[in-house]
């Protein structure tokens, strides 16, 4: 998982990258893991997200983009279309997201 800051809607920054013990784990309710390591963030950008994974992480109120291709690109749509719908006193998002492959 890779850690992004988005500035003024404009620019995005790395500013960590965390492990994902859960990535390849079939677990039940594993969002709920995952969720543990990211709740710092208000945005997750990702290829897909299952159906009740959706519905936890909405009830906990993190906005999800669903992107595939480049991660760069990704968060550079996404940074103007968030900047978009934000008030002006709202000025830095951080956002989880991967680099995925079509």
């Amino acid at each position: 998982m890779f850690i992004y800051e988005i500035h003024n809607g404009t620019k995005h920054k790395l500013i960590e990258k965390r492990n994902n013990p859960f990535a390849n784990s079939m677990q039940h309710q594993k969002t709920l893991d995952v969720y543990e390591l990211i709740k710092d963030c208000s945005i997750i950008i990702s290829a897909s997200i299952g159906k009740k994974g959706i519905q936890r992480l909405q009830k906990r109120r993190l906005k999800l983009f669903f992107k595939k291709g480049n991660i760069q690109k990704a968060l550079s749509e996404l940074a103007k279309e968030v900047w978009n719908d934000k008030s002006s006193k709202e000025k830095q998002s951080r956002v989880r997201g991967n680099s995925y492959r079509k």
